[in-house]
């Protein structure tokens, strides 16, 4: 069933004779199916904007066309492509005055750079796109707040980051775009997790919060399931996998792991499913297939950029160590553990300083 905003979408491109509004419009529909993982319905739309303008692109198609390539590249976890289209897009919006373009330009600029942690760049482009975006822009105002909302989250301050996931979630619902609030929902779900599970690893009272975690998993996964919502979909797998681990659920959780391909994972990510699924089979008491694949998870840690991915990893291999009594490479993983743990608090001390001025330009009353 296709969503608010795609009814809208097509019936505006059906009813104008403006090739100009008919493309734009059609390029916000490729982001949409894109964003849902709709690939061939993207690539169409898509080709049929450029089969229209040909070489002659029109100044107020251009970045809305590279915007929509930029995002079929990011949920295809093609990130250095969707970035440089975006960037694109962006210089496009810029240079030829595109004023309606250029607030979602500028948040999907945001976005890419919070993700390779790029915060003093991230904050520029987001307050360029809360600045310059006009009320009904509801896409624009959705994506700068949902990536505010997950930075306040991931540096540790949900309060703060309570107010800009609920207007991410209006925004994105005002004009029926479920794949933002699909979105929203995730990573409320994801980022609470991932709290979650190094108080697992490392010791913490996690028991309090699996519960509230299990039902943001449910509620998220609900809503994809009944919006058919395919984007990134390993994603969802991957949190499943996690919340039933920390919940004890050994057997169900590899068989959820176990299910994603990481073919079309980031590199970055695989080692968080090696590892979990090595402790898992470790817990059912396939100690040898576990320690094959944590030596997967150890062989890859050089492709993990998080510091706190890096700490839960090496937590994890420190009680897999224990688990088969080599105390010595427990220490030693331990004390690495406790690196990146302390490498991640002040990273998330820094990230609430420059979010601060950002919080000031967009306050929420």
């Amino acid at each position: 069933m296709d969503s608010r905003l795609l009814t809208t979408l097509n019936a505006q491109a059906g009813s104008t004779r403006d090739p100009v509004v008919w493309a734009k419009t059609v390029c916000r529909a490729a982001s949409h199916f894109a964003a849902h993982g709709k690939t061939d319905e993207a690539l169409i739309a898509i080709k049929n904007v450029r089969s229209q303008f040909g070489k002659d692109l029109h100044i107020n198609v251009a970045s809305w066309l590279m915007l929509a390539e930029g995002v079929l590249h990011y949920f295809h976890a093609r990130v250095p492509e969707a970035y440089d289209r975006i960037r694109r897009a962006y210089g496009l919006a810029i240079a030829l005055r595109n004023d309606s373009a250029f607030p979602i330009c500028a948040a999907w600029m945001a976005h890419i750079e919070f993700e390779a942690c790029k915060y003093s760049e991230m904050a520029r482009h987001l307050e360029e796109s809360i600045l310059t975006a006009r009320p009904e822009d509801h896409q624009a105002i959705a994506r700068s707040s949902l990536i505010l909302a997950v930075a306040y989250h991931i540096a540790g301050d949900f309060e703060k980051s309570r107010p800009w996931y609920e207007k991410a979630r209006l925004n994105a619902a005002a004009e029926g775009d479920d794949a933002t609030v699909s979105a929203t929902l995730h990573n409320m779900a994801s980022i609470r997790a991932s709290t979650v599970r190094l108080e697992d690893t490392f010791g913490g009272d996690a028991e309090k919060e699996t519960k509230r975690v299990s039902l943001e998993t449910a509620s998220s996964l609900t809503y994809d399931y009944a919006i058919g919502h395919n984007g990134l979909n390993f994603l969802a797998r991957m949190l499943e996998g996690l919340v039933l681990t920390v919940d004890r659920k050994y057997a169900e959780a590899y068989k959820v792991l176990d299910s994603i391909s990481t073919e079309q994972v980031p590199a970055r990510l695989k080692p968080l499913i090696f590892i979990d699924k090595a402790w898992c089979l470790a817990c059912v008491g396939e100690k040898l297939q576990a320690l094959s694949i944590a030596k997967e998870a150890e062989g890859s840690l050089g492709l993990v950029t998080e510091p706190d991915d890096l700490a839960y990893i090496n937590s994890r291999l420190s009680q897999l160590a224990l688990a088969r009594h080599d105390e010595s490479a427990a220490v030693a993983y331990l004390r690495a553990a406790k690196a990146s743990l302390e490498q991640h608090r002040l990273f998330q001390r820094e990230l609430l300083l420059t979010l601060e001025g950002i919080h000031k330009v967009g306050a929420i009353s």
